[in-house]
């Protein structure tokens, strides 16, 4: 035999999880503004067309506060890192255009404010991605002038003009850049870009370069909750000589938390069953494919109420009961989920014969990732990458990095991959 079949796994053996939420900002609470906004285009722009549930219910908008205290932003996010969970968490820059978030919110205390910032400084940057969900989530900006239009980013600019559109996310970038949060991609604001995917995903990868330096940043802007169009990670716009690619995070549920009215309760059965069995997550762990949790901010608070948080440690709770040994599963960051596809699809494998059976792995990559995890249709004794022995363990829940595991004529590993070359020995 020339050549052994070398299989890229998931990260350890484990399908990724993680946590989307969108809609999120210091301070106020972006529905409000939402609904309030759009309810004054929709008295200038009238029209015989039925109501949207997505405009908002405006008979519904005394339920909805205009802030989200920072005293909770720290409830939720030490909590979710007390579990371990990891994911995304919007920033949207200019929220509604109410304030920027590198100068503050001039109508609100300023002690709220700093007090949401060191939050989300110490708290939930270390446990989720920060990206901007464009400017305003509300009407589209004119950059010369810093003023609204009467387009909405997630209804015009679904289609948006090409021409400025990389100019329009590196101003949100840079907003955030400037406020201490230098961003790993960009959430859309509802269908933002949908109708000009190519050229968004090119947009938003020259925008991360141009103002973080960033070549592998992601966007999320797809929700795949279907049997057929469960969700993997497309990769876009690869060049792998330079290192460069930008990743699609596609969610596999519907926002059953709370939604982002903050008014609309959720229920943890649409997302997995109380006997583990039903709802939309099971069927997308069967297939270990990234499993993407969606919600909004708004709806984790839920006026008050925290009718979101409560669904979210519910739905926590049956996950931790579906891998008791966290032997399955692993929440991740949706960077290091797009990095590691990167890595997996973008990276190029070979192997040579050695004696006595052994074989040396090549791998040549500009995609770096943590928790790189090949199989080896060979029963190993020992493992070396670039010289480093691996310690050899005995079960799934003991695999980690810088280990191999033997199941009968199969061999895993895990190791970090760095951007280069990479020499692995198997020894029988």
């Amino acid at each position: 035999m020339n050549n052994l079949p070398i299989t890229v796994c998931n990260p350890l053996r484990r399908t990724p999880l993680a946590l989307i939420v969108d809609d999120s900002c210091p301070v106020i609470n972006l529905t409000y503004y939402w609904i309030t906004q759009r309810q004054a285009w929709l008295a200038r722009h009238p029209s015989n067309a039925a109501p949207r549930a997505s405009d908002g219910d405006p008979a519904k908008l005394d339920r909805v506060p205009q802030t989200i205290p920072a005293a909770f932003v720290q409830k939720w996010g030490e909590w979710c890192a007390e579990q371990g969970i990891r994911g995304k968490f919007s920033m949207v820059p200019y929220p509604a255009g109410i304030g920027r978030v590198d100068q503050g919110f001039p109508e609100f205390p300023q002690q709220e404010y700093d007090q949401w910032m060191q939050v989300m400084r110490d708290v939930i940057w270390p446990n989720f991605d920060i990206t901007c969900e464009m400017l305003t989530h509300t009407h589209v900006v004119d950059l010369e002038t810093w003023q609204f239009t009467e387009a909405w980013e997630q209804y015009e600019w679904v289609n948006p003009p090409v021409e400025p559109l990389t100019d329009y996310i590196a101003t949100a970038m840079t907003i955030l850049k400037a406020a201490g949060f230098p961003c790993e991609g960009v959430t859309s604001p509802g269908a933002f870009g949908s109708q000009q995917e190519s050229a968004y995903a090119q947009a938003t990868l020259t925008a991360a370069q141009r103002v973080n330096g960033n070549p592998r940043p992601f966007y999320f802007l797809h929700v795949n909750v279907a049997p057929d169009e469960w969700p993997d990670v497309p990769i876009w716009h690869a060049d792998k000589e330079k290192g460069i690619a930008i990743a699609s995070i596609i969610g596999c549920t519907n926002d059953w938390f709370g939604n982002w009215t903050g008014y609309d309760a959720g229920d943890p059965d649409l997302m997995i069953t109380e006997d583990l069995q039903g709802g939309c997550l099971p069927p997308v762990l069967a297939r270990e494919l990234p499993c993407v949790l969606v919600s909004h901010w708004p709806g984790f608070y839920f006026g008050g109420e925290e009718v979101g948080f409560e669904v979210l440690k519910e739905v926590k709770r049956r996950l931790d009961a579906y891998d008791p040994d966290a032997s399955k599963t692993r929440w991740m960051k949706t960077s290091a989920i797009g990095h590691y596809w990167m890595a997996r699809t973008l990276s190029d494998i070979t192997t040579t014969p050695g004696e006595n059976g052994a074989w040396q792995v090549q791998i040549s990559t500009r995609f770096p990732t943590s928790d790189f995890t090949l199989a080896a249709p060979m029963s190993c004794t020992s493992v070396q990458v670039n010289g480093q022995v691996l310690r050899q363990v005995y079960a799934q829940h003991d695999f980690q990095t810088g280990t191999f595991l033997v199941e009968g004529e199969q061999t895993v590993l895990a190791f970090d991959l760095d951007e280069g070359e990479t020499v692995i020995q198997l020894l029988p």
